[in-house]
């Protein structure tokens, strides 16, 4: 019995990909393993037997504290077959598991043209608040949409992906000891 629980206990345990303390400015950063969303799809990157598939997007959660500032991220990675020109804004919308739509600020880069897809790669970083954190700590998110200056993207999630991603938060907030609440 006491074998069971011992097993179980450690089959609990998370893991990050990363818990860094940097010794210049003592800033904290901890991360998630990435997890995949959405579908496979087609790059633009050519073999002998067609296009290579990719993931459609990635999903990292971060943390970072110092003395003066400590936040969550969600940093979403999406692979684009054009330029898609974005502003800084709330333009990150994630649709919730009893229906709520929330938003977050987004802070996105310009992009890099990856050889390995030939297809540029995205990296949108939203500032989580802790509200919203702990929001995510017991909801899944059932579908992302980015608003570009042009388009809109929206991505499914599969429960497998919602339940991953969900893990990915709860487990960097263990690791900070910020999750679960204690009274």
């Amino acid at each position: 019995m006491i074998l069971l629980l011992i097993s179980s206990e450690l089959s609990a345990q998370c893991k990050v990909a990363f818990d860094e303390i940097d010794e210049f400015d003592s800033l904290r950063t901890v991360a998630s393993d990435p997890v995949s969303f959405g579908f496979m799809i087609p790059s633009l990157f050519e073999t002998i037997d067609g296009p290579k598939l990719i993931e459609e997007g990635k999903a990292i959660v971060i943390y970072s504290e110092n003395d003066s500032i400590n936040s969550f991220f969600l940093t979403l990675a999406i692979p684009e077959y054009t330029y898609q020109p974005i502003k800084a804004g709330v333009n990150v919308l994630l649709k919730l598991s009893d229906g709520e739509v929330i938003s977050f600020y987004n802070v996105p880069d310009r992009s890099f043209f990856d050889k390995t897809t030939n297809m540029r790669l995205y990296q949108h970083t939203c500032i989580v608040p802790l509200d919203m954190y702990y929001r995510l700590t017991f909801s899944t998110i059932e579908s992302i949409r980015i608003q570009y200056e042009k388009i809109k993207r929206t991505f499914k999630l599969s429960e497998e992906q919602q339940l991953a991603i969900r893990e990915a938060v709860q487990c960097v907030g263990k690791q900070v000891e910020l999750y679960p609440v204690k009274p």
